[in-house]
């Protein structure tokens, strides 16, 4: 009882002045508080869990986005379209599919090749077999067969000029100068690069020209594998029906297939490449044979060896036999390229033909925007195509300004519904506790005044 008026002193402050209420309307009006009360604390949902599937909206989250199409009724822009659409198709069959083969693994391959030798030459009464004519005997992927020979037999220790590199007067140190060359020690005489260019014999060397090679034979054998996508050895001439271009080769009949003859040759050499280019398909083919290309590659120059004996005299002083070798040096290069159709590859290429597809659209939309020549119908397909929107620059603004007028309201709404519930609670006691009432108000006036 003595906490009442001082209740009322609080609820009389927010509302200076109070106006009488009949108790009974006063309970009417706290009734139907209570139970809007009540109401909202049954009517709130309960709590979901997380892992409860009725929390989540399933549509919304599963949801997925497409796109609106327009459908342009133009023969001329769809003839365009159409025709840019089977472009690329046929480009991703033809070229990407069947030329590259970018959709199978590719791999290189590891090859290797054996030139074999048989056949005889003549000069004048001397007859040279294999042994003589090929130098080295064995030679991985390749071969030389000697045309013709320069030797100088027994040179000794001693001052020449030096025809592998001469060098020109003035002369240094204790060099001394002839026609024009520097003398310097070395095995004498000198056969060098300088004098074996001519076809003329230098002095003191002898000279034998290799007849009948023509008719001489090459066999060169070849194989390839992929160790990265198959173990499969591929061997040039093993498919059924087949035959190996160089199985068996004249040497005649090779230079022919450089344009070349053994006549031209014959003094100066050659030297020839044959290229074993594989492409095979390691997945589904047990046979596979090479692409083979031959060319000359000295441009006329020739092909030379240089060897050298030393041995010792009848008197055991120490000489040595010089030979420079000219002859046909037949290169043979295997290399090639395996393939395996791989899914993943083949759906990577249709995705990139796909992708390439909208370029036709993004094309036929630029002359049906910019460069189609009826203005009437381009202003329509643009209003077709295009959707402008409102400008909305300034919609942040918008919003808050919204925003801030509701939270006023809000707040409104709570201190009107404050100050009607401490009326009815100051006349409910206003009711029960007259005396008590009446004092308090006294008292809050004289405070009321002293502070005016």
């Amino acid at each position: 009882l003595k906490i009442l008026p001082i209740l009322f002193s609080i609820f009389h402050a927010r509302q200076p002045t109070p106006r009488a209420v009949d108790p009974a309307m006063a309970a009417a009006e706290m009734h139907p508080l209570v139970e809007d009360e009540d109401e909202e604390v049954q009517n709130q949902p309960a709590k979901r869990k997380w892992w409860d599937p009725a929390t989540y909206d399933w549509g919304k989250l599963l949801s997925y986005r497409t796109t609106k199409v327009v459908r342009i009724r133009d023969s001329q822009l769809g003839t365009i379209y159409w025709c840019m659409v089977t472009s690329i198709i046929m480009y991703s069959i033809i070229f990407v599919f069947n030329m590259e083969g970018r959709h199978t693994e590719q791999a290189t391959g590891t090859g290797t090749a054996s030139a074999k030798f048989r056949g005889k030459g003549f000069s004048g009464d001397k007859v040279y077999d294999t042994a003589d004519l090929r130098f080295p005997v064995v030679e991985p992927s390749g071969a030389f067969i000697m045309t013709r020979r320069i030797m100088v037999k027994s040179q000794r220790l001693g001052n020449c000029v030096d025809w592998d590199s001469p060098v020109k007067c003035p002369c240094k140190g204790n060099s001394t100068c002839r026609n024009g060359f520097c003398q310097r020690r070395g095995w004498c005489p000198s056969l060098g690069d300088y004098n074996t260019k001519s076809l003329d014999v230098p002095d003191g060397a002898d000279q034998e020209v290799i007849l009948g090679l023509e008719d001489s034979v090459l066999n060169i054998a070849s194989s390839i594998s992929f160790p990265s996508i198959g173990n499969t050895l591929f061997v040039t001439g093993d498919t059924p029906d087949s035959t190996n271009l160089l199985k068996d080769i004249r040497l005649g009949d090779l230079l022919a297939l450089t344009s070349t003859s053994m006549e031209e040759v014959q003094k100066r050499g050659a030297l020839i490449s044959i290229a074993l280019l594989w492409r095979c398909d390691v997945a589904y083919s047990r046979y596979c044979e090479p692409n083979t290309l031959v060319k000359r590659l000295d441009n006329g120059q020739g092909f030379v060896q240089k060897r050298a004996k030393i041995r010792r005299d009848e008197n055991g002083e120490e000489v040595r036999d010089a030979t420079y070798d000219f002859g046909v040096r037949v290169l043979v290069d295997c290399s090639g390229v395996g393939r395996r159709v791989s899914m993943p590859l083949i759906v990577v290429q249709i995705g990139s033909c796909i992708s390439l597809l909208r370029v036709a659209m993004f094309f036929t939309d630029f002359l049906m925007l910019v460069l189609y020549p009826i203005t009437d119908r381009r202003l329509a397909y643009k209003q077709c195509k295009i959707t402008e929107t409102q400008d909305y620059s300034d919609l942040q603004e918008r919003l808050n300004l919204i925003k801030d007028q509701g939270e006023r309201e809000v707040r409104s709404a709570k201190q009107g519904k404050n100050r009607q519930s401490n009326s009815v609670a100051g006349h409910m006691v206003a009711d029960l506790f007259p005396e008590d009432v009446a004092h308090c108000k006294s008292c809050y006036e004289a405070r009321a005044f002293a502070a005016r």
